[in-house]
């Protein structure tokens, strides 16, 4: 797929290097300690909590819908970590292998964001009406095609692959929450919890990207940089076995007087202005990430002392921040209104990203970078709690579709001028968008704040 991919991280993957620098070797300790302490002590608060509910006045009922509810969630993450495991793994060696291939990388990732753009909509409005779980094993099935399709070097066969990765792309992103969201309401399960497994999606997924790096080079080493493709199909098909498993659900299937549920998504974005504004600043968010996906390796190599830059570690240390980032929206979510939260981060990402513009101390950028990560982190638990409130349950994959267009378009744009500017004005265009993203989620929050006194 397109998600999430650091196509300049494969160096960094194809092989070891000779000599680490003992700054990224402190760094990524560092972060791994202090992340892995606080993961330590939010379990035993964790136990500690659970056991005073245990021994307090809480009704065997909820106890037991508890328990049925943890059973629930790691039936859904476990589906949801070997996804994403898969999905890591052909980002990590994918720029390698187009560029053994001679072909067009840039070109053939832009294709992919490009396909996401024109059809997320319709696969969205498909996956409401047709199931969920429809849409998250037809996502199997596009995968398993697109990892076939990488072992050939035909041009044309690799711009059918990267389509079908925009189509699947729109399908990672919808179709599994919006089942989950679905299913966990048909449960009855309590509204706020949510918001617990999205804290947990954000803080596994960092981790199993580090992860994907280790598995990446073991089958990058035995099998080449096709490797962790086929690696990646053995995953999809394991995802495939559970989430056929699953019951389905669906969104709108005729919508108001055999209108369609087309008309019903318009109707409902003009009934709750919010929704507007949630999908123009995390299209916003979302835009400036990937930009930065494709900045973030040459702008440190312009800094890094002695010029050696051991990118897998650096990668490393900026998956363990956006662990520690939804760690840390797990633990504030229960004291901070989500909406605030969300403010935070943009207003956060925007003065980070601000930093290469006005530093050039390799120290100042990349401790600004992992702020960067660090957002990103707690950025996608809110942004997928924000979803759960305001977007209709029957049209939610509909409309975090249509939110997918923006993005893909903002995509498509910062990478392309990547190329014929300089770095300074890439920072400055993607920490305005953060900080346009932040100007809407205040607006959004403004817009509650009347809602709640009228």
């Amino acid at each position: 797929s397109v998600t999430m991919d650091f196509p300049e991280v494969s160096g960094a993957m194809s092989g070891v290097p000779a000599e680490w620098p003992r700054w990224a070797v402190r760094t990524l300790l560092g972060l791994l300690s202090a992340t892995g302490s606080v993961a330590v002590l939010q379990l035993i608060v964790g136990r500690v909590r659970g056991t005073e509910v245990a021994r307090g006045s809480s009704p065997k009922g909820k106890i037991g819908q508890q328990a049925a509810f943890r059973k629930f969630q790691w039936q859904y993450l476990t589906v949801y970590f070997i996804i994403q495991l898969a999905d890591w793994l052909q980002g990590t060696n994918m720029y390698a292998l187009y560029q053994s291939y001679g072909v067009n990388v840039a070109g053939l990732f832009c294709i992919g964001f490009l396909s996401s753009c024109v059809f997320g909509t319709v696969v969205g409005l498909k996956v409401d009406r047709f199931g969920r779980r429809g849409g998250c094993v037809l996502y199997c099935v596009i995968e398993v095609i697109v990892n076939l399709l990488e072992h050939t070097s035909n041009v044309p066969l690799l711009i059918v692959g990267r389509v079908l990765g925009g189509i699947s792309n729109s399908l990672l992103c919808s179709a599994f929450e919006s089942w989950m969201v679905s299913a966990h309401r048909r449960r009855q399960f309590d509204e706020a919890l949510l918001a617990d497994t999205f804290g947990w999606m954000s803080a596994g997924n960092g981790v199993v990207a580090i992860v994907a790096g280790l598995v990446a080079q073991v089958s990058a080493d035995a099998l080449g940089d096709i490797g962790p493709f086929q690696a990646a199909i053995g995953l999809t098909v394991a995802a495939l076995l559970f989430i056929v498993q699953w019951e389905e659900n669906f969104g709108d299937q005729e919508g108001p007087e055999g209108s369609g549920p087309a008309v019903t998504v318009m109707s409902s974005i003009r009934a709750d202005p919010r929704i507007v504004l949630l999908g123009a600043n995390t299209a916003l968010f979302e835009g400036a990430m990937y930009t930065f996906v494709f900045i973030w390796v040459p702008a440190l190599l312009a800094v890094v002392p002695s010029g050696n830059l051991p990118e897998g570690l650096v990668f490393s240390s900026f998956m363990v921040t956006v662990t520690a980032g939804g760690m840390l929206f797990s633990t504030l979510h229960s004291v901070a209104r989500t909406e605030v939260i969300l403010v935070v981060v943009y207003f956060s990402a925007a003065a980070a990203m601000a930093v290469p513009i006005v530093a050039s101390e390799f120290v100042h950028v990349l401790s600004a970078f992992l702020v960067i990560e660090m957002c990103v982190g707690m950025f996608f638990p809110c942004a997928a709690t924000m979803r759960s409130r305001l977007l209709p349950d029957h049209l939610q994959s509909t409309m975090m579709n249509i939110f997918l267009v923006p993005r893909s378009a903002l995509v498509v744009a910062g990478t392309m001028l990547s190329d014929y500017t300089s770095l300074t004005n890439v920072f400055a265009l993607v920490s305005c968008w953060f900080f346009l993203a932040g100007c809407c989620q205040v607006a959004l929050l403004a817009c509650s704040v009347r809602l709640q006194h009228a």
